[in-house]
């Protein structure tokens, strides 16, 4: 990992132990965490959810139909159920599903032939999810009860807004928008009023993920030329490039129960790898658990 090129940055490292609320020091988390991630099997057809334990655990399929992608698998805040998105390998028509955290019978909640819903996110409590979805012909975010019932669209634009991420406490939704012609991070109460774009820049910027403590949002952002996460404060402010690898692509970033940040990483071969970090980027380390590329994932503790 490159070192930090600006005092700016400098200091962020050296507060973000503080700020955060992450550990700012060396050596590899012990907490243990359980993950569920999207992967493609060698000798399967399309992508399967798999769950494991971290460290030491041994990956199992929870879901998962040859021939179909199941993608942004998410765990509900209680740990009991996963959702996530099903749809063709060929084709963005596609369903949200929930199943059992330990496999089992899968429950489609969306049911809409010829239309596309994806990124599946729980809001705080369990009892609702906010994902994406053309409805109405729209390209636009939605809320819907566990069951599926009660569906409520919260955006109305012509861009595409999508991958939403809601605050720790529920009352604000992170999002990405296409509305400025290219993505931005956006913000919206949990009702969907007062729309505002937190980033502004002729980059994409993508993928919020809230920090535990819910001053932070991690994005991934090519406005350094690559693909590199980004950590801001939760108005916006103080974007600041906390990977820094020209020749690799960091993507998907997410944090660990232990206040660590967590992102994909890939060079232009080689397999899709899964990363964790402090939160200003510092210790970077490969987590070996999982073997197979990594797509999409998200973090529960044990």
């Amino acid at each position: 990992m490159r070192a930090f090129a600006s005092l700016a940055v400098l200091a962020f490292a050296l507060l973000a132990g503080v700020i955060v609320g992450t550990p700012a020091v060396s050596g590899a988390s012990t907490a243990p965490w359980r993950l569920v991630y999207a992967t493609e099997v060698e000798g399967r057809r399309g992508l399967d959810v798999y769950v494991v334990d971290v460290p030491g655990g041994t990956p199992r399929r929870v879901a998962g139909v040859a021939g179909l992608n199941d993608f942004s698998p998410t765990w509900s805040p209680d740990g009991r159920w996963i959702a996530f998105r099903r749809n063709p390998a060929r084709g963005d028509e596609g369903d949200i599903l929930l199943v059992p955290a330990g496999g089992g019978q899968t429950r489609n909640l969306t049911r809409s032939p010829g239309v596309a819903d994806w990124s599946p996110a729980w809001l705080p409590g369990g009892r609702e999810l906010v994902y994406f979805s053309m409805a109405d012909g729209g390209l636009d975010l939605w809320t819907m009860r566990r069951d599926g019932s009660r569906k409520r669209r919260l955006t109305r634009n012509p861009g595409l807004d999508e991958y939403p991420s809601p605050s720790p406490d529920g009352r604000l939704i992170a999002f990405s928008s296409a509305r400025t012609g290219q993505f931005e991070i956006f913000l919206m109460n949990r009702d969907g009023t007062r729309q505002r774009n937190l980033t502004r820049n002729a980059a994409d910027d993508q993928w919020a993920a809230w920090s535990p403590d819910g001053r932070w949002i991690a994005f991934m952002s090519e406005r350094d030329g690559s693909d590199d996460v980004f950590v801001m404060r939760a108005d916006g402010a103080r974007p600041t490039n906390v990977t820094r690898t020209p020749v690799l692509e960091e993507s998907h970033p997410a944090w660990a129960p232990d206040g660590r940040l967590t992102f994909t990483r890939h060079g232009e071969t080689g397999p899709i790898e899964l990363w964790v970090a402090n939160a200003d980027g510092s210790d970077a380390r490969r987590l070996d658990t999982v073997a197979e590329p990594v797509f999409a994932f998200d973090w529960r503790s044990r």
